[in-house]
C-alpha cells in the first residue's frame, strides 16, 4: 500500500510557472543517478562511492539592439553583432554509501553551478534511500533535502524595462538561500533498471534574501531506464542503452545513450540529446583486474558534445560541452573468516 501511495504522489504533483533556472544537464547522466533520483543512492557494487564530474560549456549572449538600429543590429563600427561567447561550468561531487545496519543508503552532494554570466550558485544536498528486495531486484525509495545559494554576479547589464524587479536584480550582486526537497523511486535488477523522481519539489523555499524576485524554482520530473545486453561472443562485450526524460509538463528533454563495454574495462559510445547535441564518450576502469582492492574501484570517463542547433555555434568554431568524470569506490565490510575446530579434510574437501 505504501508503494502504491508513492506512485500516486509522483503523478499528481502540482507544477508551477517557471521563474528561475533549471537543474544542469549532464551528458554522463547514467553515472550521476543520485543527482536526478535520490532512490538511486547506494546502487553501485561498492559500499562507499565517490563520484566527481566537471562540465565546461559555452553559450551565446546578445546585447539588445540600440534604438534606430537596422535589421542586422549593427554596432557602431557597422559590423553585425553576432553575440559574445560566455563560459559556463558545473562541478558536482557525490558521496553515497550503503549501510547494512539500516538497510539503506545515505549520501551527500555538493554542486557549483555557473550556467549563465549572471548566476553563480552553490548547492548542498543530504539524503537517505531505503532498499527493499522485490522479485530478484532492489527497490530504492529516497528523499533528499537541499540548500541552494543563488548568487547574482556583478554585471554591466542595463535592462530597457526598469519596472521589472527581476531584470533590475541582474544589475547587482545579491545572493539568496533556498531550501528544497527531492524524492525518487529506483528499481534495479541484474540487467536493467528504471526510475522516476521529482526534484525541486517545494519550488524553492526562500530562507534568506529578497522574497519578491526569483521566488520559485521549477519542479522537474525525471524518468530513467537502462539495460545491459550481454553479447554471446568469444570476446566479452556488452551493449548498454540508457534513456533520460526530463519534463515540467510545459517542456521536455530526451537524452539517449548507447555504450559498448569490453570485459568491464573499456567503454565507449554515443549520446543524442534531442534538439541539442550529439556526444562521443570514452571511459575505462584501469585497475579492473588488479588484486589491490583499493585500486579496482577507480573509473574514468570523458565526453564531448557537438551542438546540433544554430545557437550552439559561434563565429570561429564550435561551442560544445566537455565533461570529465572520476569515480572511486571500495568495500569496507570484511568477509567473514572461517573459524572453529575441526578436521582440515572437511574444511577443504570441496576446494
Amino acid at each position: 500500500m505504501r508503494i502504491r501511495y508513492l506512485f500516486i504522489v509522483f503523478f499528481t504533483l502540482p507544477f508551477y510557472p517557471i521563474f528561475t533556472q533549471e537543474d544542469p544537464r549532464f551528458t554522463l547522466s547514467p553515472w550521476l543517478q543520485p543527482f536526478y533520483n535520490p532512490g538511486a543512492m547506494g546502487e553501485n557494487d561498492y559500499h562507499l562511492n565517490f563520484t566527481g564530474i566537471l562540465r565546461q560549456h559555452s553559450f551565446l549572449s546578445y546585447e539588445a539592439p540600440k534604438e534606430n538600429s537596422d535589421k542586422d543590429a549593427s554596432n557602431d563600427d557597422g559590423k553585425k553583432n553576432k553575440g559574445t561567447a560566455t563560459n559556463g561550468e558545473q562541478i558536482l561531487l557525490n558521496i553515497d554509501s550503503y549501510i547494512k545496519q539500516i538497510k539503506g543508503a545515505v549520501g551527500i552532494m555538493f554542486l557549483k553551478d555557473k550556467n549563465t554570466s549572471y548566476f553563480d550558485n552553490i548547492g548542498f544536498k543530504v539524503g537517505y534511500a531505503s532498499k527493499i528486495r522485490i522479485r530478484g531486484g532492489k527497490l530504492g525509495i529516497g528523499v533528499q533535502l537541499g540548500f541552494m545559494n543563488i548568487k547574482v554576479a556583478e554585471s554591466n547589464f542595463n535592462p530597457i524595462e526598469t519596472d521589472d524587479n527581476t531584470l533590475n536584480l541582474l544589475k547587482g550582486s545579491d545572493s539568496f538561500l533556498d531550501f528544497d526537497m527531492n524524492i525518487g523511486l529506483h528499481y534495479s535488477a541484474p540487467n536493467w533498471y528504471v526510475g522516476a523522481s521529482c526534484t525541486q519539489l517545494l519550488g524553492g523555499v526562500r530562507i534568506s534574501g529578497e522574497t519578491k524576485t526569483l521566488k520559485k524554482t521549477p519542479q522537474q520530473m525525471y524518468f530513467t531506464g537502462g539495460y545491459i545486453w550481454n553479447l554471446n561472443t568469444a570476446v566479452p562485450w556488452t551493449v548498454e542503452p540508457h534513456a533520460l526524460i526530463k519534463t515540467n509538463f510545459k517542456s521536455w528533454t530526451l537524452d539517449l545513450m548507447a555504450l559498448a563495454r569490453y570485459n568491464g574495462i573499456l567503454w565507449f559510445g554515443l549520446s543524442y540529446q534531442v534538439d541539442w547535441a550529439i556526444a562521443v564518450l570514452f571511459g575505462a576502469v584501469p585497475f579492473y583486474n588488479s588484486t589491490n582492492n583499493y585500486l579496482k574501484g577507480i573509473e574514468l570517463g570523458l565526453s564531448y558534445s557537438f551542438p546540433t542547433t544554430k545557437l550552439g555555434y559561434r563565429q570561429g568554431g564550435s561551442m560544445g560541452d566537455f565533461e570529465i568524470l572520476v569515480r572511486y569506490g571500495f568495500n569496507f565490510y570484511k568477509e567473514k573468516a572461517l573459524t572453529g575446530y575441526g578436521s582440515s579434510r572437511h574444511l577443504y574437501k570441496n576446494q
